[in-house]
């Protein structure tokens, strides 16, 4: 049986194996896992990096805007964002890695 994680911690993941990720191909590698629920919303994911930004846990690495005049942000994980990968559960990190 696949252990899904709280959305949270599997955003952290995701931007953690990249070099940096947006918005879009964040929601992108979520859409198999969480597409199917009700949290998986563009608004909610924007929270969760707002928040993670917030306390550190990722950074921006570069803000443009696109032809149609909308943000682009990019995130890179940081050395504190790194050391909270060590709460993932041993079960889920095994079968991920």
């Amino acid at each position: 049986m696949a252990y899904t994680l709280p959305m949270r911690f599997r955003i952290l993941h995701i931007i953690s194996t990249h070099k940096d990720i947006n918005r879009q191909e964040l929601m992108n590698a979520l859409q198999p896992e969480y597409g199917t629920e009700g949290q998986f919303k563009d608004s909610l994911v924007e929270t969760h990096l707002a928040s993670m930004r917030a306390v550190g846990m990722i950074e921006d690495t570069d803000i443009s805007v696109d032809a149609s005049n909308n943000l682009i942000q990019r995130f890179k994980i940081t050395e504190y964002g790194q050391s909270r990968l060590a709460y993932l559960p041993k079960s889920w990190s095994q079968a991920h890695s």
